[in-house]
């Protein structure tokens, strides 16, 4: 048997409520329902960041690497704004 260790979160109560129903029609516990979409987002949905694909010298990037570190900027600025 697998080991596994508590968790405590916050949710949206509808979304909790949308949970449960799932798990109850899939004759599962609330626990393993959340345990198995979990790993389902994070082994069907992995991307490569923008930065680190390999461009391939004749392939012109869209942005520069001065563009990039701007946006970089802009983001982290709207992260610290919420």
């Amino acid at each position: 048997m697998t080991d596994t260790v508590s968790l405590t979160i916050k949710i949206d109560p509808a979304l909790k409520e949308t949970l449960k129903t799932l798990a109850l029609e899939n004759q599962i516990s609330l626990s393993q329902e959340v345990t198995q979409r979990l790993q389902s987002s994070l082994t069907t949905h992995q991307h490569p960041a923008v930065d680190s694909q390999d461009l391939s010298e004749d392939v012109d990037p869209q942005l520069t690497s001065a563009e990039l570190k701007q946006i970089r900027a802009l983001l982290k600025k709207s992260k610290k704004k919420k």
